[in-house]
């Protein structure tokens, strides 16, 4: 049976990516309720582009972006995520964490995921950065792990959020990710059996590994209640966001500023501008109505001031509220087969 076609799908605006991933993680796992949010923290004219190569058991993707984003879905029990940067050298690595681990070349990381219920995931992913994604069916990898008795990889999948690893396993799985983009793998088990192998190699160095901490799980707590709405209620203060998470503001500021190099201040108007303008392209809503409600809608996530919003908005978009609403009604996302030679 021939591999399908890798394809590359190009977006401009993040509603319409959030889409597609849903339905692409929908085609992997039909039992998922899978949803995400995706935030530009970069300021610029958005283009990001994702390559899916489908194959049985195992959902694969390489992901590009011009803007530096911040990458959230809800934690679930049905998938393992491997994740890795390619070929972007070591000044480039720390840019991109993935769940709390900072990238570098020899890292893999978001695997941490089986024992939360409910919760936020976080990645922010560079600008520029070729992020290369693997995400395995928790029911066949358990099977696998239990069958080689893997308990060391079991261990990991618990209690680490990511891993340095140079081991042959690593680079198997790399070279192996690499060769189904360019010419076609037809069977996932060597997938999963390299990413239990790479899990079960020991590290000889504690700062080798990324364990799960309280700064990893308030960054995932802070994300997840900026994007709730309170009906008919204002936005929430950096007060009352404190006192909802039960932490100071001076551990909520130096968290922000180690993981998303700004302040809680920013990282929520960036929330929040996403937001607006995620109204502003919904598509079940008519041009004359977004038109009509447009402040209305900037009000609602906490910019009071018309005026100094559509100053940060053009700023941080490089588009008027005006043209993003106009836009909306014609948009596509570029979509085209990448052909790759299939051995027979």
């Amino acid at each position: 049976m021939k591999a399908r076609k890798a394809k590359e799908y190009i977006f401009s605006d993040l509603l319409g990516m959030e889409s597609y991933c849903k339905n692409h993680y929908n085609e992997y796992y039909s039992k998922s309720n899978f949803s995400c949010n995706i935030t530009q923290l970069s300021k610029g004219e958005l283009l990001t582009s994702s390559i899916c190569a489908p194959i049985n058991n195992v959902h694969l993707e390489i992901f590009k972006s011009n803007q530096t984003l911040l990458y959230e879905e809800e934690a679930n029990q049905n998938s393992v995520a491997f994740c890795w940067i390619n070929k972007q050298g070591e000044s480039l690595g720390s840019n991109t964490i993935i769940s709390g681990h900072k990238m570098k070349d020899l890292s893999i990381a978001g695997f941490n995921r089986i024992n939360k219920t409910g919760g936020n995931i976080w990645d922010i992913v560079g600008a520029n950065t070729l992020l290369c994604c693997m995400s395995l069916k928790w029911e066949k990898m358990k099977e696998k792990i239990d069958n080689m008795n893997a308990y060391n990889a079991y261990a990991r999948l618990e209690e680490c959020i990511g891993i340095d690893s140079n081991s042959n396993a690593s680079k198997q799985l790399k070279m192996l990710f690499q060769t189904h983009f360019t010419k076609g793998v037809r069977r996932s088990d060597d997938f999963y059996d390299l990413a239990i192998a790479t899990l079960e190699e020991p590290c000889e160095k504690q700062n080798q590994l990324t364990e799960r901490s309280e700064t990893t799980e308030l960054i995932e707590d802070l994300v997840k209640l900026l994007h709730e709405d309170r009906e008919g209620l204002p936005p929430l203060t950096v007060g009352q966001i404190s006192k909802y998470l039960n932490s100071e503001k001076e551990s909520l500021g130096q968290a922000c500023r180690t993981n998303f190099n700004m302040n809680i201040l920013d990282l929520i108007k960036s929330i929040r501008l996403e937001q607006v303008k995620k109204s502003y392209l919904n598509p079940h809503v008519p041009k004359g109505l977004k038109q009509f409600t447009k402040q209305h809608n900037a009000l609602y996530y906490g910019f009071k001031n018309w005026n100094s919003f559509q100053r940060l908005y053009y700023k941080t978009y490089q588009e008027s509220p005006e043209e993003t609403i106009e836009k909306a009604s014609k948009i596509n996302v570029l979509i085209s087969d990448l052909f790759r030679g299939i051995r027979a």
